[in-house]
């Protein structure tokens, strides 16, 4: 709810707090209201007065004088609407402070997973690999690491790769004494046309070495060398945000993070008009937001596919949001947004230790205009919010593209990605991404394809591509 709702209806506000409001909060409240329905009313008056003298100087532009007059009389209307309209913004912001005093005031830290400022150890580990990812030693790490870990170390998250893709996982564990210290889990990716991978973790933007101490993951690093050999691999990819290791790295990609207030009236502001200009254009469509689990896949899925299929990209088979969605460990919403009952505009949200993030969102093309995927993501955020997340992740973008400045645009600060590559002659092969410029035909190819048709061939595709 923006400050222009609450002071719209203020008992509704009210009724929505956790804890009942003082006496005098109420009171202030209130009284903002009528200050602001007055002041709305002059502006009102003022502009439509604005509006008479501007249809008069059509009559008078034979008659210099009465131009003369009509020109006074608008420098003096407008330099009231200013008046007016500053009084107005004065009693918005006055409301908002207001807002903010009744709100906790501890912005919560960026999530050590992100800044990753590690310690070092100080001596060198005991290594073995295991093959289980709900192996309960694993488990147990990962519950320890939870400062540390992302969701995608979850075991869950393997589990469900495993499933719906086919791929197999490993992890190399770091080990002192009996203790672990260290984990690194692989996926396995192996395909005649694409070659023979492992990544930690695909298909998603973090993963890499778990642990606390920093010459620790960059032996994990080193020690997953063996599994090139063992498992007769071309390249094997680390997605880390740990910075400055000493291996082959890409650093072109950014996370883009969004500290979020207490109160949503708070972020209304914090967006600024050019923002919240764009949310507003798509109310003239009268759309509608559902959030949801299973019940939504169907309706998501229509969106994803169609919009994969504009992109030029293989698209997920609808399993594999299937398994993330029935997975329990894994806090995993649906958002779809309706215009006249058909869904145009939505995303997939995953939800661990204070972050909301969002993996994936498409909006089909014919919806672009209407800034529906604006409205839908300022849907989104009212939702964290209301549960209780710190932080909003916008996904990963590369820097400069057209979605990395779209996730700008809501004061998102980026989180650099280092991706880490071992390779048994030490040169990096090139990526089996859409933005590897080998791929552009295929892009062109693909885009002219029947919907159906890369619903069939797209996820046999994709699961290569991770």
């Amino acid at each position: 709810m923006d400050v222009m709702q609450i002071l719209k209806d203020p008992q509704t506000y009210f009724a929505s707090l956790s804890r009942p409001p003082v006496e005098l909060f109420c009171r202030q409240l209130l009284d903002l209201q009528q200050q602001s329905q007055v002041s709305a009313q002059q502006l009102k008056a003022l502009q439509a007065d604005k509006g008479v003298i501007a249809r008069q100087f059509k009559h008078a532009q034979d008659d210099p004088d009465a131009t003369d007059r009509l020109k006074l009389q608008m420098q003096q209307v407008a330099r009231s609407v200013a008046q007016a309209e500053a009084a107005f913004k004065a009693v918005l912001q006055q409301a908002v402070r207001l807002v903010q005093d009744q709100a906790p005031k501890a912005a919560p830290p960026l999530p050590s997973r992100f800044t990753r400022k590690l310690a070092d150890y100080g001596k060198a580990a005991q290594f073995r690999w295991i093959q289980d990812p709900q192996d309960p030693i694993w488990r147990a790490f990962v519950e320890q690491q939870a400062e540390y870990a992302s969701v995608y170390h979850l075991p869950a998250v393997q589990t469900a790769i495993q499933t719906a893709f086919g791929h197999s996982s490993k992890i190399l564990l770091a080990v002192d004494q009996g203790a672990v210290i260290g984990g690194l889990p692989l996926t396995l990716v192996r395909s005649r046309l694409f070659g023979q991978h492992a990544v930690s973790v695909p298909f998603f933007n973090y993963g890499g070495p778990l642990t606390a101490y920093r010459d620790i993951a960059e032996q994990l690093i080193e020690q997953s060398r063996t599994a090139l050999a063992a498992d007769t691999l071309e390249q094997i990819e680390i997605r880390t945000t740990l910075q400055g290791l000493p291996f082959p790295c890409y650093d072109k990609k950014v996370s883009m993070l969004r500290r979020l207030p207490a109160l949503d009236a708070e972020l209304d502001v914090e967006l600024g008009a050019k923002v919240r200009a764009q949310v507003n254009k798509a109310l003239a469509h009268a759309p509608s937001v559902r959030f949801g689990g299973a019940e939504l896949l169907a309706d998501f899925y229509r969106v994803f596919a169609r919009n994969m299929r504009d992109l030029g990209t293989p698209v997920y088979g609808k399993n594999w949001f299937a398994q993330l969605l029935a997975a329990q460990d894994l806090n995993t919403t649906l958002v779809v947004c309706y215009i006249k009952g058909r869904p145009v505009s939505v995303g997939f949200l995953l939800g661990h230790q204070g972050v909301l993030e969002i993996p994936w969102a498409s909006t089909l093309r014919s919806a672009n205009g209407l800034n529906i995927n604006m409205w839908m993501y300022r849907q989104i955020l009212t939702r964290a919010i209301a549960e209780g997340y710190g932080y909003f992740d916008f996904g990963r973008s590369t820097q400069g593209a057209s979605t990395h400045k779209f996730k700008k645009q809501w004061r998102a600060l980026p989180v650099p990605h280092y991706w880490y590559y071992q390779t048994p002659t030490g040169t990096v092969l090139a990526a089996n991404s859409p933005d590897n410029p080998k791929f552009k035909l295929l892009i062109a190819i693909w885009q002219k394809m029947p919907i159906w048709l890369t619903k069939l061939i797209g996820p046999p595709i994709v699961k290569y591509i991770p």
